[in-house]
């Protein structure tokens, strides 16, 4: 073995080399390491060579590129077989190059790989020192590494090298480590100081925390922790943002989350850390929001970490300094103070036993709850009013005895009365009261409840409807009492309801109750004052059984036309009612009247129902639903009975959906699809309700006649029938399958729009759509491959290729992405789900009248929902999306970049990837999907200007490109003019209102983010929003101003 000529000259030109670059490095280290690997020359040819230039103190670049270069030889070469005397003189040379400030760099990383791949021989060796001892070879590299190298003067490669090897040592060296000492703190505290490179940060951040947390107290001296507090104080607030291309993936919260463990590292820190966080969330600089906002939530994490006797110790300060910022300024940060009292309070308490009371609680507690609780009373016009009230709700949410000293407090501020008259609660407390009571914790005695019933009482007497200001107050003090008769004695809250529900009968109460029935009687059964009283009666009737008796006895005998709203609010009253007497102990002669009356309760209630046929119809449905969803006992199973009874059950079955599809009022108008749904939603839940509790074979019988119903039924009926399906799944598919497979056909043709009665009923078809998900989805396991294979049988050949129409492609696609839809919730179901998904996407390779409407299946998978406010088709679990994304997304892509496929193909793969990508959540998309979210918009966009009829796709590209914006994707500003010349265009030009809205809010989420790349477009945006400002929507119009004030705006600062 020799170390050729051709080797040594280019060792001899690394080292040579003013600068060594990526490429020359490289170059030079593959030919050294093929050689080593190879057994043609050793590491100790190489060391021979270079002992020269490493000893020439003449040349200080050729000793650091040689130290370096054998560095990187120990750490490159696959077989590294060295003796104990090898490493112990590699470990010796480069201890003795740490003080060579030229060397540092390469003796670190040596050492380095040492530690790496030396460990067992390393803890072998020993090292004399002058006490005569020899000390571990680790300790004495650690020790002279911390004297030797002065870290913050070196570059950010060679720290990193140091705090990476100083992280090892802590890891795996901590015995070692541990006979340092105090040297091993103050030696960290020196490493980190003034580091300001994120990579090295998130290491100096670690070191701190095992110095602290893992290694004894002897350690770290008090003058090191004040030290390592400073250091670490001085990075607060982190508000670090990746660049712009980052490659290293460090975000600001990496930072943050590793600054926060380091603070909550020790017991020691605790002493520091709370009252820094504390002053800094006084900050009254110019980024005050972030600042206070970051240091509540590591104030919240470090309490957390500390413990109860560090947050006992520094409460009182933290409920001052919450209540001054929420009380006393205008902080955003409201939110963050109240989840700090929060855990405060809830991390002090730990470990206290339920019921007792520990002492600093009403020295350093109560006090400060006192005080909230006189500053909520003021009334909303005071500025501490309402951040003293969520400080107070926030208090109270933390623990049992926390909410007990929360009420009393409170009881105590908020009762107002003059001497001899009952004290009340203001008009302004009763929403607090509410909420408050809502968060209740443990459990109250009568005596702590009926100061605040009898005043809840008193509030509510005290308003009158004179007027519309005083309609929102009587729901607000409806629900109080409410909430209060549950735990308390009810029968005056109950009797003044029905007193004003249904007539005065004398007492204190008449006057109040007559004025409200008046008021109320010209009210639909919508009005927010009639739900409230309806609401609060059927809740606290149970309490009550004696004032059940006197309601049902008034509900009978009272006209359903003497009141607007009676139709449609009496059968819920009716049912709670007749519910309220069955559940009743009662014996004798009691029970027979309860029944007798019960009975007759119910009878009503479905004549009433008959009554109203489409109008009101599903609004009583969902009463009798709401009367119905309680646990199952004899008194609920009497009442299913009946009701069964009463309605006709199982024969009229089909009655139940009647007028599902029809307008309201029986005009031509069909109702829209999201009011069918809800319709749907109601007779679903009042059928499942009705058949848990009715006894098994009544149940079926119920289930067996919607299945023939379906089964047998065409027109109205058949789509009636079919959105009650999903109602008795699972159970019907559970024990009568075989009448389940018999109405497959029938929904198929419902959703397919194969029916020719039901054609183009979009209605029809949505409520299709679901109950065919129910079925596959609920299908016994047994029989999902028959179930499958009868859909292959009807809707494959139609994927395949065959010939078909328009209309029988699109109800394919539909139904196809239904049953994927159901396959890929079901457990266990995988491969026939990618199956299905094999299929649709094959479409797009071949002339199948499926292939256009494969954008259509997707949206089925991934629905569209493009307002809060409004409901859209259950979506897939966000794992079964993300899954669908990895495995879908790249098939889809690569179809629409062939050239080879037709043009209809490459459109129809873009429009269903941009349905996949909008079904994502926005962070997956951004993240996990960044260059497949940038190929669709930019390519979308393009194809927008070609296509105006395309509006749910048009939508869904403009949805994602705001996202992309909003989660600030570098690729927005890279193809700017990709994005605001075809956005400015569309803006007016495009048919949709929708589109041309999304237009608007791209461009102004592109102005408050990129304005100043935004001048070369200035013409082009100016002009965009001037048109829009004369946009025939008025919501467009809006948007148009806003952007054009936004563009103004941010331009003049």
């Amino acid at each position: 073995m020799a170390f050729s000529d051709r080797l040594r000259q280019a060792v001899d030109d690394y080292v040579a080399a003013d600068v060594v670059t990526d490429e020359l490095r490289e170059a030079t280290l593959q030919k050294v390491l093929t050689a080593l690997n190879a057994k043609e020359i050793e590491l100790l040819d190489i060391v021979v060579h270079l002992e020269k230039v490493m000893c020439d103190a003449s040349n200080p670049t050729g000793r650091r590129h040689a130290i370096q270069f054998l560095a990187f030889c120990l750490r490159d070469i696959v077989e590294l077989k060295l003796n104990f005397k090898h490493v112990e003189v590699f470990a010796k040379f480069f201890q003795n190059k740490l003080s060579d400030w030229q060397c540092v760099e390469g003796a670190v990383a040596g050492i380095l790989v040492l530690f790496q791949r030396q460990a067992a021989l390393i803890r072998t060796l020993k090292v004399d020192t002058e006490e005569g001892e020899g000390e571990p070879m680790a300790l004495h590299l650690a020790r002279t590494m911390l004297k030797e190298v002065n870290v913050p003067s070196h570059t950010q490669g060679v720290r990193k090298s140091v705090l990476d090897t100083l992280l090892l040592l802590s890891n795996e060296w901590r015995e070692e480590l541990t006979m340092l000492g105090p040297e091993l703190g103050d030696g960290i505290s020196a490493a980190i100081e003034e580091e300001r490179d994120p990579r090295n940060l998130l290491i100096s951040f670690t070191l701190v925390k095992k110095v602290l947390g893992d290694f004894p107290a002897a350690c770290a001296s008090r003058e090191t922790v004040q030290s390592l507090f400073e250091t670490l104080s001085s990075y607060f607030p982190i508000t670090f943002q990746p660049p712009k291309g980052d490659k290293v993936g460090i975000t600001g919260d990496d930072l943050r989350q590793a600054l926060s463990q380091a603070f909550c590292s020790s017991q020691r820190l605790a002493e520091l850390v709370i009252p820094f966080l504390l002053d800094a969330s006084k900050d009254i600089e110019a980024d005050v929001d972030a600042t206070v906002a970051q240091a509540m939530q590591t104030l919240c994490f470090c309490l957390q970490n500390f413990g109860a006797t560090a947050a006992q110790k520094h409460l009182k300060h933290i409920l001052e300094t919450c209540r001054d910022q929420v009380c006393r300024t205008k902080t955003t940060c409201g939110a963050e103070f109240c989840k700090a009292v929060t855990e405060s309070l809830k991390v002090s308490l730990q470990g206290v036993p339920a019921g007792l009371h520990p002492h600093w609680l009403a020295k350093d507690v109560v006090p400060q709850l006192q005080e909230m609780a006189d500053d909520a009373s003021k009334g909303r016009m005071s500025l501490a009013s309402e951040g003293a009230r969520q400080l107070l709700l926030s208090a109270a949410a933390a623990h049992p005895i926390v909410y007990e000293s929360v009420w009393s407090a409170v009881m105590k501020a908020f009762l107002e009365g003059k001497e001899g008259e009952e004290a009340f609660f203001s008009i302004d407390a009763l929403e607090f009261m509410v909420e408050l009571l809502q968060r209740q914790q443990g459990v109250f005695t009568a005596k702590q409840l009926q100061p605040a019933l009898k005043g809840a009482l008193e509030t509510m007497r005290t308003i009158l409807p004179q007027s519309e200001e005083q309609l929102h107050p009587l729901v607000a003090s409806v629900e109080l009492v409410k909430r209060l008769a549950r735990l308390s004695v009810a029968s005056e809250a109950l009797q003044a309801w029905q007193m004003a529900l249904l007539g005065a009968a004398g007492g204190p109460w008449s006057s109040w109750a007559t004025a409200w029935q008046e008021h109320l009687s010209s009210k639909p059964a919508s009005d927010p004052c009639v739900t409230a009283l309806v609401q609060a009666v059927c809740e606290i009737m149970p309490r009550e059984i004696d004032q059940a008796f006197s309601l049902a006895e008034r509900l009978l005998k009272v006209s359903s036309t003497s009141a607007e709203w009676l139709p449609l609010a009496m059968p819920q009253l009716l049912a709670h009612t007749a519910l309220s007497l069955a559940r009743a102990e009662l014996k004798g002669e009691g029970r027979e009247n309860r029944q007798n009356l019960g009975q007759a309760l119910l009878l009503r209630a479905s004549e009433i129902f008959r009554q109203h046929g489409a109008s009101g119809h599903f609004e009583i449905l969902a009463s009798l639903a709401d009367a119905l969803d309680l646990p199952t006992d004899e008194g609920t199973r009497w009442v299913a009975a009946q009701i069964a009874t009463a309605l006709g059950l199982p024969s009229s079955v089909p009655e139940i959906a009647e007028g599902l599809t029809t307008d309201f009022d029986g005009g031509l108008k069909s109702p829209s699809v999201d009011t069918v749904l809800h319709r749907a939603q109601a007779a679903r839940r009042f059928l499942r309700m009705l058949c848990r509790h009715l006894p098994e074979d009544q149940a079926r019988g119920v289930q067996r006649r919607l299945l023939e119903s379906i089964a047998l039924s065409s027109f109205n009926v058949l789509a009636n029938c079919t959105a009650l399906l999903p109602g008795i799944l699972p159970e019907a598919c559970a024990k009568s399958w075989n009448f389940c497979q018999r109405t497959m056909p029938a929904v198929c043709r419902c959703a397919s729009d194969a029916d020719p009665d039901l054609a183009e009923s979009t209605c029809a078809e949505a409520i299709a759509l679901e109950a065919l998900e129910a079925l596959v989805e609920n299908a016994p396991v047994d029989e999902v491959p028959m179930l499958l294979e009868n859909f292959r049988d009807t809707f494959g050949q139609l994927l395949r290729g065959s010939a078909a129409s328009a209309r029988q492609g699109r109800g394919a696609a539909l139904c196809w992405a239904s049953a994927t839809s159901a396959l890929l919730r079901r457990s266990g179901a995988q491969q026939q789900a990618a199956a299905f998904l094999e299929a649709l996407l094959n479409a797009l390779d071949q002339e199948a009248p499926v292939g256009p409407f494969v954008p259509l299946a997707f949206r089925v998978l991934a629905p569209v929902k493009v307002e809060a406010a409004k409901g859209a088709r259950a979506k897939l679990p966000p794992l079964a999306l993300q899954q669908l994304s990895r495995t879908v997304l790249p098939s889809l892509l690569s179809r629409a970049k062939a050239l080879e496929s037709q043009p209809w193909a490459r459109r129809a793969a873009l429009e269903s990837a941009v349905a996949l990508l909008a079904g994502l959540s926005p962070e997956v998309a951004s993240t996990d999907c960044s260059e497949e979210l940038r190929f669709c918009t930019l390519t979308s966009l393009k194809r927008l200007k070609e296509e105006a009829e395309a509006s749910v796709f048009g939508a869904q590209v403009l949805q994602l490109l705001v996202r992309a914006i909003q989660k600030k994707q570098p690729w927005v500003e890279d193809d700017l003019h990709s994005v605001v010349l075809p956005i400015c265009d569309l803006c007016s030009s495009h048919r949709t209102p929708l589109v041309r809205l999304g237009c608007f809010q791209v461009l102004i989420a592109l102005i408050q983010q990129a304005f100043g790349h935004l001048a070369p477009y200035k013409k082009q945006i100016e002009a965009g929003c001037k048109r829009g400002v004369e946009d025939r929507c008025r919501e467009v119009r809006l948007l148009a101003v806003a952007a054009l004030n936004a563009w103004h705006c941010v331009g003049s600062q």
